[in-house]
């Protein structure tokens, strides 16, 4: 997931991933790792949050697109928004398709749980 977000931010500001790592005093094979799978540490991940104006929940993949400013965080859709957008999806599904949506919610949040676990495992390995 880390991986996705870095670079769909790097093209967002027109920029391939290793210059933005050179500019936050990062090497490529730092890059290259991530691009495997490898997560920041706290440190990078800091950097890369103010580089991209955005939260660190948002580059590890726990929060929706947040926009910071003035030290306050601003989602970009508010819950509102969200809601009700959920809500229209939902009335165009049949009963198999909320069993459908039912089960996958269930393992994404799963997945959530596990990816939260081995980060914190990573941060206390470090």
């Amino acid at each position: 997931m880390f991986w996705e977000r870095f670079y769909g931010l790097c093209q967002r500001v027109g920029k391939k991933p290793n210059p933005v790592g050179k500019e936050i005093g990062l090497s490529s094979g730092i890059i290259s790792k991530w691009k495997a799978g490898g997560i920041p540490n706290g440190e990078t991940l800091m950097k890369l949050s103010k580089y991209f104006n955005v939260s660190v929940d948002y580059l590890l993949g726990i929060s929706p697109q947040v926009e910071i400013k003035e030290n306050f965080l601003k989602p970009i859709y508010t819950d509102t928004d969200l809601k009700r957008q959920i809500l229209d999806d939902l009335d165009c599904l049949n009963s198999v398709g909320l069993a459908y949506l039912a089960e996958y919610s269930d393992y994404l949040i799963t997945r959530l749980k596990y990816q939260r676990e081995d980060l914190a495992n990573e941060i206390n390995n470090k």
